[in-house]
């Protein structure tokens, strides 16, 4: 007999036979560590509330009002709309379920109600509800089964059981967030079924779509694509944070646990990426895509995050104070520690931040989406949204719950025809063709800039990001349409007093002939040229379905604070400028306006250049290869470009907003005296469109 080999058959049975019971073993924590997630932490409840948010306490109710087939008669079974209706089956059997599973309720093991919710499983699979929406077949029920199914584990017919656990996404498919949400699944089933294969197929369901990259998912700028390059942090990106950081929790300290490189990838998401969208209690509205147009996208829900950040605590210790950091925050209703001026190169979106307020702005390309448009009857009249619009947060709650109220043909920072579009089809996609749309930074300040073409309406749009300011610049505004054109500052909740020039508007709606500034809801504007500007103060109503074809056709009145320039019927090389200065009262902005910093260089439509002298920055936006000169200052570039001279710091940043460069050539002098020469090589491939920054010469 070969002993050596007999005893090596023998290591490798005792080997074979250890890892079997170690995989046990660890299939037994995640079993526990899912059952305490769902009875303790109610770690379910995120995905489903954005439908129903469940009541525990109306079990006997639910119990009371059974037919005695195991139906409720308030639920429609046949409804087949998006907004269906038997998903109130599936939220009266997870609370019973979650009653019977739960020992200090009175239905704890109680035999009557797990008949009850025999039945209604039982009615659930004869009746077999059906959504036209596959995101509600596919995914949505999915919600309810896995944590059902999870509960119910052991107390019900075995048949029933198994129906449930089949019904779980065998394996994961699709891309981005929802390949997330289908591998989620896959891992319920996996620990259901004691499968260590399945349960590694739905891990890695979620870790693979853990990483950079250039396609949908987390982008190299950390902002979040999906349906292509739409920027999504604050929908598909939430979940796909909420469920990846979810999942790792689960699995720490199992076989199954996540990499260190997976946790670094979801850190940098958070902090480079998400947490820069948040102000107070909001996540920005520029990153919800078409959920903005809907009623859910009406709520703040920052405070969703701190879950998701509770997780992150528990799975990345080393750097669990910046996570306390941002749940104090968002509890506090305080802006985030993202002091500063950020571009998102891959999304042709930016955010600013102060400490006294934060304006965010949307652009769209050749490259990106800009706009989902009536998508399963959501944003039905979001055409506008992302042709510069800019949000301007204080507390961030400006613009709670207006959507169905506002004037959606006048966006803030938006030129268009004054009509509102919605008859588009359903479920299209809108961009420009225009390729230069970009943003230039140097952490603290930047500039964005847009070549804006649509709908035979073209205008060269630019955003300068200061300190106590920011200042909006347009020109070369025409058109061949036969509408309006407006160019809108902002529409925002009413609140407290209006002033024109230190006096109270006579009328809610009236052109202001040539004022010097406008102050509402303690944000200044300030226009320096002579210029009409509309406004309009009063109330201004909506239909709920009027933008969202979902739920309720319920009517919103709201005071609303308007303005906004009106450009006349097919205008010619049309301009407009004005500046925006947050958190300032009456005497603050008459001193402010009485010694302006800010002297606009330039505003043609080849360039557009503004200097600040306090802060001794000059930014430019050249449209096409060119020179500007000023007293002190000579600036030329051989390609179109963005650049953000910061004479006070030493530094010159560029950007190429048509992501299509390899180098730029640029020349600086100061009096005469060169100081930058430099031909720049500029980034290439999924980090082409970011910043460069260089020292100036001494």
């Amino acid at each position: 007999m070969n002993y050596r080999h007999s005893f090596t058959l023998f290591c490798g049975f005792i080997f074979l036979t250890l890892f079997a019971f170690s995989q046990k073993s660890d299939i037994e924590i995640l079993r526990k560590n899912l059952l305490y997630d769902a009875l303790i932490n109610r770690g379910f409840q995120p995905r489903i509330e954005r439908y129903i948010t469940p009541d525990y306490g109306k079990a006997s109710e639910y119990l009371a009002n059974f037919t005695p087939e195991g139906s409720w008669k308030d639920v429609d079974y046949t409804d087949r709309d998006n907004n269906w209706d038997p998903l109130h089956h599936l939220d009266r059997v997870l609370v019973l379920a979650f009653n019977f599973m739960t020992d200090t309720s009175q239905f704890y093991q109680n035999k009557e109600l797990l008949a009850g919710i025999e039945k209604s499983i039982e009615f659930w699979y004869k009746t077999n509800p059906e959504c036209d929406n596959w995101y509600k077949n596919r995914i949505a029920k999915q919600f309810y089964f896995n944590v059902i199914a999870l509960l119910l584990e052991g107390n019900i017919d075995k048949n029933l059981h198994s129906k449930m656990v089949n019904d779980l996404t065998e394996n994961p498919t699709m891309t981005g967030s929802n390949r997330t949400l289908l591998a989620t699944s896959t891992f319920y089933k996996g620990v259901l079924e004691n499968n260590p294969e399945m349960i590694k197929l739905g891990v890695s369901g979620v870790t693979d779509q853990i990483l950079i990259s250039t396609k949908e998912g987390v982008q190299p700028d950390y902002s979040f694509h999906q349906h292509g390059h739409f920027i999504y942090n604050g929908s598909y990106g939430f979940n796909y944070l909420r469920e990846s950081i979810w999942l790792a929790t689960i699995v720490n300290n199992t076989e199954f646990a996540f990499s260190q490189k997976h946790i670094k990838i979801l850190r940098d998401y958070f902090l480079e990426g998400t947490r820069w969208m948040i102000r107070g209690g909001l996540i920005d509205y520029n990153v919800r895509g078409r959920q903005v147009g809907r009623s859910d996208a009406m709520k703040l829900y920052a405070n969703l995050l701190i879950p998701i950040l509770n997780h992150l605590i528990i799975t990345d210790p080393e750097y669990q104070i910046e996570y306390k950091k941002s749940i104090e925050k968002i509890e506090k209703q305080l802006p985030q520690n993202t002091f500063g001026n950020k571009h998102f190169w891959r999304s042709d979106y930016t955010i600013h931040h102060r400490e006294k307020y934060s304006t965010s702005l949307k652009m769209c390309s050749e490259r990106t989406v800009g706009i989902e448009l009536n998508m399963n009857s959501e944003n039905k009249l979001g055409y506008w949204l992302p042709y510069g619009l800019t949000y301007i947060y204080r507390n961030g709650n400006e613009y709670d719950g207006i959507f169905p109220a506002w004037n959606w043909a006048r966006l803030p920072g938006v030129t268009n025809p004054h009509i509102e579009i919605e008859e588009l089809g359903k479920g299209k996609k809108y961009t420009q063709q225009t390729s230069f749309v970009g943003g230039v930074r140097n952490g603290k300040y930047g500039i964005s800039a847009m070549d804006f073409a649509k709908d035979k309406t073209s205008a060269r749009k630019a955003w300068f990001w200061f300190d106590d300011e920011w200042l909006a610049l347009g020109a070369g505004i025409e058109s061949e349409h036969d509408s309006t054109i407006v160019t809108g500052i902002n529409q925002a909740l009413r609140k407290g007093k209006i002033l024109v020039d230190g006096k109270f508007p006579i009328k809610n709606r009236e052109t202001l002939q040539n004022p010097k500034w406008i102050l509402h809801d303690s944000i200044g504007y300030i226009f320096q040229n002579e210029k009409k500007v509309e406004f309009s103060g009063g109330t201004q109503n909506g239909n709920m379905q009027r933008f969202c074809g979902l739920g309720k056709d319920t009517v919103y009145s709201y005071p609303v604070f308007s303005l906004w320039f009106n450009h006349g019927i097919k205008p010619k090389n049309e301009t407009y400028e004005y500046i925006v200065v947050p958190g300032v009262d009456d005497k603050e902005l008459i001193k402010y306006s009485a010694d302006l910093p800010l002297e606009i260089l330039l505003n043609s439509k080849n360039i557009q250049a503004v200097s600040h002298k306090k802060l001794q920055i000059t930014g430019i936006v050249f449209y096409k290869k060119g020179v500007l000169k000023t007293d002190s200052l000579t600036v030329n570039v051989n390609h179109p470009g963005i650049v953000l001279i910061d004479e006070k710091n030493g530094s010159v940043s560029i950007c190429d907003p048509t992501a299509k460069l390899e180098v730029i050539k640029i020349g600086i002098k100061k009096n005469g005296r060169f100081i930058f020469d430099e031909t720049v090589k500029l980034p290439s491939g999924g980090f082409s469109g970011k910043s460069v920054s260089i020292r100036l010469m001494n």
